[in-house]
């Protein structure tokens, strides 16, 4: 019966190492397609154009959360610019708080504080 309990013990850690890459990676579940869905509930009257841009490579939901946060905090601030912004984004919210210090502490405008903050230089 010994044996038996040292032989379970020993299984766990590949049982519990098996359950965590399967159930506990939210990143192999989210591609640039689940990006564009979100974009397009989160703003219904995106150009399919900028959602795919804002998408491009997104294997996290990030983007799109600093999208609608940078659009929640300055409501005036045009898509290309928010998109510009976002799209790469690692961290929606160290992105816009230093879109927001920029703009506040060294009073830099949309667009340096966009080229300052964003994640990655959109071609054109």
């Amino acid at each position: 019966m010994r044996a038996k309990f040292f032989k379970l013990i020993r299984t766990i850690p590949s049982i519990s190492f098996a359950f965590a890459l399967t159930y506990g990676s939210v990143a192999f579940a989210y591609d640039p397609v689940d990006c564009l869905d979100d974009i397009a509930k989160s703003d219904p009257e995106i150009i399919v154009g900028l959602a795919a841009r804002l998408c491009s490579g997104a294997w996290t939901p990030e983007p799109v959360k600093c999208y609608q946060l940078v659009s929640t905090l300055d409501t005036s601030i045009p898509r290309g610019i928010a998109i510009d912004l976002c799209a790469g984004a690692v961290s929606a919210e160290k992105t816009v708080a230093c879109f927001v210090k920029a703009g506040e502490t060294r009073k830099l405008n949309r667009g340096l504080s966009t080229t300052l903050c964003s994640a990655k230089k959109v071609e054109k």
